[in-house]
């Protein structure tokens, strides 16, 4: 009987159903230095301005990279002076991504990861008008950074940040996910489009979005992509109970 090699991509479903813990491989993305940061900012000087702006006012709400305290929220004060200076920067530039992927960022350290999510007992009722803020601006972020195919080069910069939004994303539909697996019932989306969601569509969100952060470069997605895919454990579980049933010695006196 002819035996037929397995291509990469087969190989590579069989390893996620039989080991549901492994991490995605490393990208097929070609990533080029010589290539705009930024490919809707394409002027150098321009795109340093930004950045540097940009930096000043993470430096404002974020610790130092150094720091090993966990970040901690901004005042209400620090929150609403850096919300403001990037929202200024994101309408002077709207197709800057990173002052997106950083808006939703401070947003998040403000509001928490569970921010999707609201409780009928009395919470801040700020939390629903910039949860949809946040998801808006990681989506947008993406729209932009993404490339038009699969090999399309990317820069280091692109790259990156991208990576960044993706994971930041998965970041909060994970931690919905979990609330509404171990919650009672009582709580409820916060953001209109998502209000159909199930637990499941969370877990399966997030999936994604770490894997692609993952294919992207970043740690954390490659590290949790796998392990938060509902199907994947699933199916990974089914087989090995099945090869289990199938090889498991006989017991003692069965026919």
């Amino acid at each position: 009987m002819h035996e037929q090699a397995l291509t990469h991509k087969d190989s590579s479903v069989l390893t996620q159903i039989f080991d549901p813990e492994s991490a995605p491989t490393a990208g097929i993305f070609v990533v080029d230095p010589s290539l705009p940061n930024d490919p809707h900012i394409r002027d150098p000087e321009l795109f340093y301005q930004l950045q540097q702006r940009e930096q000043e006012l993470i430096a404002s709400f974020e610790p130092a990279p150094t720091s090993t305290t966990p970040p901690k929220p901004p005042s209400e004060t620090l929150f609403s002076t850096a919300y403001g200076s990037l929202s200024a920067l994101i309408a002077d530039h709207p197709t800057y991504a990173s002052a997106r992927n950083n808006r939703a960022q401070l947003i998040r350290l403000q509001y928490g990861t569970t921010a999707l999510l609201t409780h009928p007992s009395p919470t801040n009722p700020s939390t629903s008008h910039y949860a949809t803020i946040a998801l808006a601006d990681l989506n947008k972020a993406i729209t932009l950074l993404t490339p038009p195919s699969p090999t399309s080069a990317l820069s280091p910069t692109q790259r990156r940040t991208l990576a960044q939004a993706h994971t930041q994303r998965a970041v909060l539909y994970h931690a919905a996910a979990k609330t509404l697996s171990t919650s009672q019932p009582a709580f409820t989306v916060t953001v209109p489009e998502l209000e159909h969601w199930t637990r499941h569509g969370f877990e399966e969100a997030a999936s994604s979005d770490f894997f692609m952060g993952g294919r992207y470069g970043n740690e954390i997605g490659k590290a949790l992509a796998v392990h938060t895919n509902p199907t994947a454990k699933l199916c990974g579980q089914m087989v090995r109970e099945a090869m289990r049933r199938e090889f498991a010695p006989a017991k003692m006196g069965q026919s």
